[in-house]
């Protein structure tokens, strides 16, 4: 299932980031995925384990399992995989951490947020289907605020996440994320502002795994 952005979400995040950043010099960005991957590998594979398995079924029930069931079964049990949010549940968790982590990067250099004049730029970055909360932060950031500063944020938010509560836990996290910045990097007077404010949203993505 693809989640869906609102005019709504896209004005109260892009309204979000103005206000944090009225009061830190620090440069925030919000992106959203879909997903981190294409996940083929791991579904395809349980199918085939499941249809492998049907011998013993056939052993245990006293019934016939020919190979052309097991076909059948194979092709039913991938496209069920494949095509529904079974997919992601199936694929190790570990795996889909790394995905994930692949991506904000990825999209953090994209987005050329390492090139701001005070190294000040902040990535909030969720990716849906994994139910996955990032926060990445350039030097200028990371030179004084913990990463246990991020980790306890990113604990705080992903639960909205994983209740299909996207907008939440963006609008959440960018408060959190102020009151850190704002400790950290008050704002100071012409201060630019070098990186868009507005949600970015990513493609469907092409990476296989």
């Amino acid at each position: 299932m693809t989640f869906k952005v609102t005019d709504d979400m896209r004005r109260e995040i892009r309204q979000a980031v103005e206000a944090l950043e009225r009061t830190t010099t620090g440069e925030m960005v919000c992106v959203v995925a879909q997903s981190s991957a294409r996940y083929v590998l791991f579904p395809l594979v349980w199918a085939s384990m499941a249809a492998l398995l049907l011998p013993v079924v056939n052993i245990a029930a006293a019934g016939a399992v020919t190979f052309g069931i097991q076909s059948i079964a194979f092709i039913a049990l991938a496209a069920l995989f494949l095509l529904t949010p079974l997919k992601v549940a199936v694929t190790p968790r570990g795996l889909r951490q790394t995905n994930c982590r692949r991506h904000a990067f990825e999209q953090f250099f994209a987005l050329k947020m390492n090139e701001t004049n005070k190294r000040s730029g902040v990535m909030l970055f969720i990716s849906v289907a994994e139910r996955h909360v990032e926060i990445i932060a350039d030097k200028g950031i990371n030179d004084k605020v913990l990463p246990d500063e991020w980790a306890r944020i990113v604990d705080a938010v992903v639960t909205d996440v994983r209740a299909n509560k996207v907008q939440d836990a963006f609008l959440n996290a960018i408060r959190a994320c102020g009151a850190v910045l704002v400790e950290h990097f008050p704002e100071t007077r012409n201060d630019v502002n070098e990186l868009d404010d507005n949600l970015v949203e990513l493609p469907a993505a092409k990476f296989l795994s």
